[in-house]
């Protein structure tokens, strides 16, 4: 063993995790006491359910990945407290449900940590099609609940269990495509000018799971043009770290144009988009809404906030989810934004950090592809808030509400901790 994370720094792994939880019962707190009301039970209800969740991630990753970075689990509670003390703030029926997905999430990642725990990552990428099976079918589903009522299965999030394919599509394809180039490197590093054929005897299981992927991406660019352009461009990079061809990375911006040119001739919605971005009050009760009380509620938050329940974030459409950056921003200001910008900041870097160091080709490029999709998502998140792209805001990891959301997040955690261990034993 090359060396390992020693004890002090898995004691302050506890201490921020413990911190954290404190951070989710006194945002709660603060909520409560701006409404005038004095109640004991929601602050002990976020404390423990930020506590549990993060917690049982640490117990996990002490029993199977004991030599993971110490890094990234105290900066994805700190991110989640934030997160749902904001849905708390906005819906607390709502935040019910969203302690719930914090706990099955965590019990789901630390399961994953087990079923590695023995045989190790390695090239497993056909192994991953019940969540792809999963996606397609969610993909087939038409959204229920349009009428108002609860939403089961759906794209949009609402009230109600949200289970987003587009979710569980970004994570297996990082996957996917990890295993594909890494099992033919040198095909995609000669700009596929080898004449044998892409399928080997390792790469043979993958292939099922990669025509799935293409089916199910094909519903997604239908219905979820900012999924679909995300998969693609991470593809073009993961493409690149693996080959070192700059083409991989032309093609994509060149398809990335082409589409935002392209685009508004084929999609009614994606003009509308980019209609409303270059000017919101085209449409001020429509889509137009959505974006103007964004920016807003960030003016309204100037440099310190208004204070948690102080503000008016239940003006802000979808502030639960796409919006949440917006949200944050109006009751902790620009200082809070940094201090979120920052925590993802760090988790990107130290994911990347991990696919440096990593041995294998295919740790190095899954490491990478997900600490791409991290801050990708992050960033599309971010920009389409404050209007630097054309509706491309998108829930965030930790800091939104949604059940596949969620779950999500703390597999990624769970990878990037596996393949940190990996790389130090």
């Amino acid at each position: 063993m090359s060396g390992s994370p020693d004890s002090m720094s898995r004691t302050a792994e506890l201490v921020f995790v413990c911190g954290s939880a404190g951070l989710a019962a006194f945002g709660v707190l603060l909520v409560n006491l701006a409404r005038e009301e004095v109640r004991a039970t929601p602050p002990l209800a976020a404390f423990l359910v930020v506590a549990l969740a993060f917690g049982l991630l640490l117990v996990a990753l002490r029993a199977w990945a004991p030599d993971a970075t110490p890094l990234l689990i105290p900066t994805a509670s700190i991110l989640a407290a934030l997160g749902f003390v904001t849905i708390y703030r906005l819906d607390e029926d709502l935040a019910s449900l969203h302690g719930w997905w914090l706990l099955l999430s965590a019990t789901m990642a630390a399961l994953w940590l087990y079923a590695v725990s023995e045989k190790g990552l390695g090239h497993r990428g056909g192994g991953w099609w019940p969540l792809l099976a999963l996606a397609a079918g969610l993909v087939a589903i038409p959204s229920l609940g349009s009428d108002g009522g609860t939403i089961w299965l759906a794209w949009e999030s609402g009230a109600g269990v949200v289970l987003n394919p587009g979710e569980i599509v970004k994570l297996v394809a990082v996957v996917l495509f990890a295993t594909l180039l890494a099992e033919r490197q040198a095909f995609f590093s000669a700009g596929g000018r080898y004449t044998a054929s892409l399928i080997s005897a390792r790469v043979t299981t993958v292939w099922p799971s990669l025509t799935l992927l293409g089916l199910v991406l094909i519903g997604v660019a239908i219905r979820d043009p900012g999924t679909f352009m995300t998969v693609v461009g991470v593809f073009c990079v993961m493409a690149y770290m693996a080959t070192n061809r700059v083409a991989y990375l032309v093609g994509g911006l060149g398809a990335g144009l082409l589409w935002l040119v392209a685009g508004p001739w084929l999609s009614e919605d994606l003009q509308t988009r980019i209609t409303v971005w270059t000017d919101p009050w085209t449409q001020p009760d429509g889509p137009g809404n959505r974006l103007a009380e964004g920016l807003f509620g960030l003016a309204a938050g100037s440099l310190s906030g208004t204070g948690f329940g102080l503000g008016d974030p239940d003006l802000i459409p979808e502030s639960t989810t796409s919006l949440a950056f917006a949200a944050v921003g109006e009751e902790l200001g620009l200082a809070g934004t940094v201090v979120v910008l920052a925590a993802y900041a760090l988790m990107v870097v130290t994911g990347f950090g991990i696919a440096l160091r990593a041995r294998e080709v295919f740790q190095k490029l899954l490491a990478g592809g997900l600490s791409l999709l991290l801050g990708a998502q992050t960033a599309m998140s971010v920009a389409g808030v404050v209007g630097l792209l054309p509706g491309t805001a998108m829930p965030i990891p930790f800091l939104s509400y949604g059940l596949s959301l969620t779950m999500v997040g703390f597999i990624l955690l769970a990878v990037l901790a596996r393949v940190s261990h990996e790389e130090r034993v």
